[in-house]
């Protein structure tokens, strides 16, 4: 990437100078080169290959996400930098538009769910694009979601083999296990790619982590975690199971003398999920209960203090929970609450999944038992240097 080029990208996306992860990044995308880079949220990842639009501007990115929030978020700040952009999801009325656009090359740039994919329609407009980088961002979804649920991520790795112009490929996140990469790799079909790793640990985010014999213990950390942080800024709490869910949100109510109007809810059964996210978005609502339906793609700067109530199901599950807090780059906390038969019950739950689901649990339950400090526990799991 020359000078010139690096102008160019600040330029376009109003920032005064890349990164030294960007810039590395960027260099082997631009040379052609398939990247996996890992990297905090405040790293700029996005940046990394919405930079290849601005270096092949008659050409098309194709950029693979997991939730509509973010392929909206991503489509307007291209519209902000005055690249053309659309996504595809269910219910968007401009889906007929967008592929009549991509089928005559006025798009530079389509987001979409792996589920799309196998659309014909878009395959027959995509033929008609030279394809110059296709982007698998949160790109840890591919281990966690390509068994029974959502399997199309499966077939992630076909679509770009089958692309005839053989597009570099780049993915990202900011949480993928070290044992993972070569799954996803070659899972996507990338040829030698280079692995970028910038930093994973966020000074600004407090991470501890507390045991509590039982219920009553748990939510007795809760009403003490709330009371201290209540005035300081928007809290979620993660639950398991939807009906932890709605006992959480009964106790804060019945035991916390906290007004329901304050709390909202997010998990995959509820009808006004949108309504309930925009709620705390706006800070109407300044709670957040949720099961882990609730933050991929949903980047609100000021959430100071995570609860997750109980064991999740993964190192990796937990710190994307965790790395929802303090994004404005201000002190804030994740507390993780768990016992042994947080631990017995997500053991019961994947009961019939893979063995690596298991040894998930047991890493995470493991860490808890140990005396190491979380934070430094958590970041030792994931991918390092030198890989």
């Amino acid at each position: 990437m020359t000078n010139k080029q690096e102008k160019m990208i600040c330029n376009t996306f109003g920032i005064s100078k890349l990164m030294p992860f960007q810039k590395k990044v960027i260099a082997d995308l631009s040379d052609g080169s398939d990247v996996l880079g890992l990297a905090r949220t405040s790293e700029g990842k996005s940046i990394c290959f919405l930079s290849m639009i601005t270096l092949h501007p008659n050409g098309l990115l194709i950029g693979i996400l997991p939730t509509v929030a973010l392929m909206r978020d991503l489509v307007q700040r291209c519209e902000d930098s005055k690249i053309r952009a659309g996504c595809l999801y269910s219910g968007n009325a401009e889906n007929t538009n967008v592929i009549e656009r991509l089928a005559h090359g006025k798009l530079q740039a389509l987001f979409v769910a792996p589920e799309r994919l196998n659309d014909p329609h878009l395959w027959k407009a995509i033929q008609k694009n030279k394809v110059h980088t296709v982007v698998v961002d949160e790109v840890h979804c591919l281990t966690e979601w390509s068994n029974e649920f959502r399997p199309m991520y499966r077939n992630i790795g076909k679509f770009i083999k089958d692309l005839s112009n053989s597009p570099v490929v780049a993915a990202f996140s900011a949480t993928v296990m070290q044992e993972d990469i070569p799954y996803i790799t070659n899972s996507l079909h990338m040829k030698n790619p280079i692995i970028h790793i910038g930093k994973l640990k966020r000074s600004n985010l407090s991470l501890k982590k507390a045991f509590v014999k039982n219920d009553a213990v748990r939510y007795a950390k809760v009403r003490k975690a709330i009371q201290k942080y209540d005035s300081k800024g928007k809290i979620v709490i993660y639950c398991t199971r939807v009906c932890d869910v709605e006992d959480m949100r009964d106790f804060l109510i019945e035991d916390c003398d906290i007004s329901a109007s304050a709390i909202a809810l997010c998990h995959s059964r509820l009808s006004d999920r949108a309504k309930q996210e925009a709620r705390f978005r706006s800070g109407e609502a300044h709670i957040m209960i949720a099961t882990s339906a609730f933050g991929m793609g949903v980047n609100i700067s000021d959430i100071r203090l995570i609860i997750v109530s109980q064991l999740p199901f993964s190192v990796a599950s937990f710190y994307q929970m965790a790395g929802r807090a303090g994004r404005d780059g201000k002190r804030a906390k994740a507390l993780l609450l768990w016992n042994d038969a947080d631990f017995q019950m997500n053991l019961d739950i994947i009961s019939d999944t893979d063995d690596r689901a298991a040894e998930a649990v047991n890493e995470l339950y493991a860490i808890c038992e140990s005396a190491d400090d979380l934070h430094d526990a958590v970041i030792g799991c994931f991918a390092k240097g030198g890989v």
